[in-house]
């Protein structure tokens, strides 16, 4: 009966340590719009007319910002429903390797980043996809790499002005995604941030996507 108590006792324990560990994990905040990483170091701001969340810790994925007021792609057979809506993920991640070691990982077929299949399946606009144009930039005074990146898609939509008597209103939606992915890094930080949105409004999203990575603030 006594090795029960202390066999309970001790799970009892385990179990408020994992709490308070996982508990002691979560660095992200968000608050007016604003999100604050203490982990990593960093702040971003999102306009008003994106929804700013943060992520379950532990993950990659930082925070990922939303557009309220997309629009519906105007593509015929296209829908609120096969809209792409406009999103920013912002990852974040610890590595030795350079800066060009970790954009080789990412976008070519280098090997050695940490968690590097899960990056792969965060960031959805890479594969497939075609680099349109790159940029050195700089991010709140870092040295940073900007890919411009198109990636092709086909979708089934519904157009009522199509009436085949085999496939009756059904129609392919052959459009592709545009966005950026931005690679850089701080001491052993590094950081890559995709937008992605319809080929339709790239321009005018891009112009928020502008205003929302020049408000990146690194906390020291």
């Amino acid at each position: 009966m006594k090795k029960l108590t202390i066999f309970a006792v001790t799970l009892l324990y385990l179990a408020v340590c994992t709490v308070n560990a996982l508990a002691a994990e979560k660095t992200g905040e968000v608050k007016d719009n604003v999100y604050t990483d203490a982990k990593f170091g960093f702040r971003i701001t999102g306009l008003q007319n994106w929804k700013v969340k943060k992520q379950n810790e532990p993950s990659l994925v930082r925070v990922l910002m939303t557009q309220n007021n997309y629009k519906t792609s105007s593509i015929p057979g296209a829908s609120k429903y096969t809209t792409t809506i406009p999103s920013i993920l912002v990852l974040a991640d610890t590595t030795s390797l350079s800066l060009q070691q970790v954009e080789d990982c990412l976008l070519k077929s280098g090997k050695g980043l940490g968690d590097q299949q899960e990056f792969a399946i965060k960031l959805d606009l890479i594969p497939n996809s075609e680099i349109s144009e790159i940029h050195d930039i700089t991010v709140d005074s870092m040295p940073a790499r900007d890919y411009i990146l198109k990636q092709p898609y086909k979708k089934t939509g519904e157009d009522p002005r199509v009436r085949d008597p085999l496939y009756g209103s059904q129609v392919i939606i052959q459009d592709f995604l545009a966005g950026h992915v931005i690679i850089f890094k701080k001491g052993r930080n590094v950081y890559v941030v995709q937008s992605t949105c319809e080929r339709e409004f790239f321009y005018p999203t891009d112009s928020e996507f502008q205003k929302i990575i020049g408000s990146w603030e690194f906390l020291d």
